[in-house]
């Protein structure tokens, strides 16, 4: 056999090149091409940013000012950042604006209206935040006044609290005297609740002289005349003023001579009359409802 025969017989032992198979066209891929790739793609942004004088951060930097020009060119920049809902509190949709921290000019694109929700949020005095890039140019916010449902006492002096159970900064105390006032950890963020509870019971809910939280679970209320309505956790709390209220109507039972009206066993209702010194010791009553 000659030596060209037997080049042409004896199989090559050198290895081929690695390949990964492309799922979704089924076409091979070097390794080694990718690898150079990469390694190509990144030895072309170093020489940009050394070309330019400064880091792959500066690189970032001006490229994004880059597009904001281009965004303006196109047309597609921000003209004007609208907020609805707050034209009876001038100040706070100054603020609300200001939060936003998005100016007219800016690349419309920049707007990330999940971004501008949040720092909207950050100031803790608006609800119900949205926000909607209306385009070409038009960023849309829309949130409501956060209202004060009650007044907590910290142990040192009273604060307002809104609607979320959160403190508004920069509220007065003393600019809402008529609120449901509280006391007790974790009653700021329970206050919706107990709030919103009240508001549907009438009869009963001016009645309140203060509302304390229990365990941060549940509540007892006492009212303008000294009587305590020990109320159930919170899970059962609206049934439970919802027949206080009912007993109110038919029996104007807070306005009785009691000390106690216990409501945190379902079905009945446990009462625990004033102590009198011409009377005798103060004794428990129930009453099935």
């Amino acid at each position: 056999m000659s030596k060209i025969e037997r080049n042409q017989t004896v199989p090559s032992r050198r290895r081929p090149p690695a390949t990964l198979i492309d799922e979704s066209t089924g076409e091979e891929v070097r390794v080694s091409s990718v690898i150079f790739g990469v390694v190509m793609l990144v030895a072309i942004l170093v020489a940009i940013a050394a070309w330019m004088g400064g880091s792959l951060s500066q690189v970032g930097t001006r490229f994004g000012g880059f597009m904001d020009d281009s965004a303006r060119l196109a047309g597609i920049d921000v003209e004007e950042v609208v907020v609805l809902g707050l034209q009876d509190n001038p100040a706070l949709e100054d603020e609300v604006r200001a939060a936003a921290m998005i100016e007219p000019g800016e690349n419309m694109f920049r707007a990330d209206p999940h971004l501008i929700k949040s720092r909207v949020e950050g100031t803790h005095k608006v609800l119900n935040v949205r926000v909607h890039r209306l385009w070409p140019g038009n960023v849309v916010i829309l949130a409501d006044a956060a209202e004060p449902v009650a007044l907590w006492h910290d142990g040192r002096q009273w604060k307002v609290v809104d609607g979320l159970g959160r403190l508004l900064p920069g509220a007065r105390a003393e600019d809402h005297p008529d609120l449901l006032r509280l006391a007790g950890a974790g009653a700021p963020e329970a206050a919706p609740q107990l709030a919103a509870a009240l508001a549907q019971a009438h009869d009963i809910n001016g009645r309140v002289a203060v509302a304390t939280r229990i365990g941060e679970r549940r509540w007892d209320m006492r009212f303008v005349n000294g009587v305590t309505v020990r109320l159930p956790e919170d899970e059962a709390l609206e049934p439970a003023i919802e027949r206080l209220a009912k007993l109110q109507v038919r029996t104007a039972l807070t306005q009785r001579p009691l000390e106690m009206i216990d409501l945190r066993s379902n079905g009945r209702v446990y009462l625990r009359l004033t102590e009198n010194p011409a009377a005798p010791p103060a004794r428990e009553a129930s009453e099935t409802i």
